[in-house]
């Protein structure tokens, strides 16, 4: 209430002496006997005035530091959790340090509500603590796949991994993923991972030259057509499943969870003119002889793909292609990891 006061008076006061002002000439001229009450009022107004800018001046305004001291981000006060700004949460990151060739867990912490994602606590830290951090993103909302990493040892999407639900103890652990070659920090190389996709041919493949160059019209697909593949047509090229197989760990010459579920993809495509030379590509062990159906790839994924039932799929189809009388085992085989 006091302040209010205070504020009525400052600027009452400036804005009454102009008007007491003109009120006193203007009386002055025409009412010149009460003129001595617009000279009171516009007394009091100057007053008034002079009071509240000295109070400004010796009892409000602080002094100005000679020196500034920045109070580091990392810290959260107690009082602001208190007031709803956010729970504090240590973030343990595992960066690369390419000079020294070795890993370096380093933590932060930030203020986080039941909002924040991994990844907007990430790009907290690069803009506020630490500017060196480096983070592969661009969408922030699951549908480039560029924020593949580990949180708490599991392939997540940065994205879409709540940081206060995945916070243990108040502490939650991010790594790059270990299937891809690291950079540097939280950033991996996914030079290999495209090579594989590409050697896989993903796309719709057409035999006849006209058709693939002069067709206009429109390739019409039945709905039973579409359910075939339509459920692993959703990958958005993110690399999880890659880190989560144990196989590609291990053997840096396997295909891939991802590859091999577009190999499927395309192969149950009914507009596809590829046919059973899709599935030949893959007929080997480091191909789909060589997954062991843990099944980690299809509980990493982010968009439902099951790149697992897909990769047994195709092991379905050469194996019914190897049952057919007409089959020529010499010259289409090659399933020497059988």
């Amino acid at each position: 209430m006091t302040n209010r006061i205070w504020v009525f008076m400052t600027y009452g006061s400036i804005v009454g002496i102009p008007a007491m002002a003109s009120l006193f000439v203007l009386a002055h001229y025409l009412f010149p006997g009460i003129a001595y009450v617009f000279e009171a009022l516009l007394a009091l107004a100057l007053i008034t005035n002079f009071i509240t800018g000295m109070r400004e001046i010796y009892i409000v305004s602080k002094p100005i530091p000679d020196k500034l001291v920045v109070e580091p981000v990392s810290h959260v006060p107690a009082e602001a959790t208190q007031r709803g700004q956010g729970k504090a949460v240590n973030i343990v990151i595992s960066r690369f340090n390419p000079d020294r060739g070795i890993i370096e867990k380093k933590e932060y912490s930030v203020a986080a509500d039941k909002y924040t994602s991994v990844l907007s606590a990430l790009i907290k830290v690069k803009n506020y603590q630490d500017n060196t951090l480096s983070i592969r993103y661009s969408c922030g909302m699951g549908i480039c796949g560029s924020c593949g990493m580990n949180v708490n040892g599991r392939p997540s999407l940065a994205c879409e991994t709540n940081l206060l639900k995945s916070a243990e103890n108040g502490k939650v652990e991010v790594s790059p993923m270990l299937a891809h070659p690291v950079m540097k920090d939280l950033v991996t190389n996914f030079d290999d991972f495209f090579e594989k996709h590409k050697a896989v041919s993903p796309h719709i493949y057409k035999e006849d030259a006209g058709e693939k160059y002069g067709h206009g019209g429109i390739s019409r697909q039945s709905r039973e057509d579409l359910v075939k593949f339509l459920p692993f047509s959703y990958c958005i090229m993110c690399g999880l499943c890659l880190d989560a197989c144990p196989v590609e760990n291990t053997n840096p010459n396997f295909a891939g969870p991802q590859a091999l579920s577009q190999v499927y993809r395309y192969a149950e495509d009914s507009r596809d003119g590829k046919g059973e030379k899709r599935i030949e590509m893959v007929n080997s062990k480091d191909g789909i002889w060589g997954c062991e159906f843990a099944g980690a790839c299809s509980e990493v994924c982010p968009k439902g793909v099951d790149p697992a039932s897909a990769i047994q799929l195709l092991k379905a189809k050469k194996i019914g292609q190897m049952l057919d009388p007409n089959y020529c085992q010499g010259e289409k085989s090659g399933a020497d990891g059988i």
